[in-house]
């Protein structure tokens, strides 16, 4: 599951904003959680491993402790509460245990604690209970989004996307061109030039843009 060096960089170093247009731009749907939290500090980028976890009843639930230990190098753990609020089963030593592993974040639509030893995203508690696993590497959705195991993470404080790896290296590149076209007008903007030509720009403020910015 790891990801090119070159291909991780690209995406580290533009928004989830920027990665958000290119992404819509290129057709893909569902790609954004909501509603959910920061938990600790950090921005990651990696493959996603998915889980899936309902409220748990009296029958057997899967091997929580066999999912942990498959979890790859790199990885983002995505696990599916069914956007219960439900506290995750985590409790300090698997928590350590994902770490151990090399994950490198951890996304769900349950609750968590504020901190778990790694940047991890999470709903507010919402409900009491138990959650139980019933699958890994599963299509889940996860805050209101889709997401493909293998799909790449990138999760910072201000969101998150999932860029499908078919595309990953397309998307990256429009976003860093999108991130540079967006700081020029921005720019532009602080220069005291009306937004009429450059929301969206025209031919003539993409001339500039290009003229400008230009290696030399």
């Amino acid at each position: 599951m790891a990801i090119d060096p070159t291909l991780r960089d690209a995406l580290s170093a533009v928004t989830p904003a920027s990665l958000a247009r290119a992404l819509t731009r290129a057709g893909v749907k569902a790609f954004t959680p909501h509603g959910l939290s920061a938990r600790g500090s950090g921005a990651v980028v990696g493959p996603a491993y998915t889980m899936r976890m309902i409220p748990a009843r009296d029958d057997a639930a899967g091997d929580l402790a066999a999912a942990i230990d498959a979890v790859p190098d790199g990885a983002v753990v995505v696990i599916d509460a069914a956007a219960s609020g439900v506290a995750l089963p985590f409790g300090a030593i698997l928590a350590a245990r994902l770490a151990q592993r090399g994950a490198v974040g951890l996304v769900t639509d349950a609750a968590l604690p504020d901190e778990i030893g790694i940047p991890a995203w999470s709903r507010p508690a919402a409900a009491g209970g138990t959650l139980a696993l019933v699958g890994t590497q599963e299509r889940v959705a996860c805050g209101g989004a889709a997401i493909h195991p293998g799909d790449i993470l990138v999760c910072e404080s201000t969101g998150i996307v999932a860029v499908p790896a078919a595309i990953a290296e397309r998307v990256a590149l429009e976003a860093v061109e999108q991130q540079r076209l967006d700081l020029w007008i921005q720019r532009e903007v602080e220069r005291g030039a009306t937004l009429a030509s450059l929301l969206p720009p025209d031919a003539a403020a993409l001339a500039r843009f290009e003229s400008e910015t230009k290696p030399a």
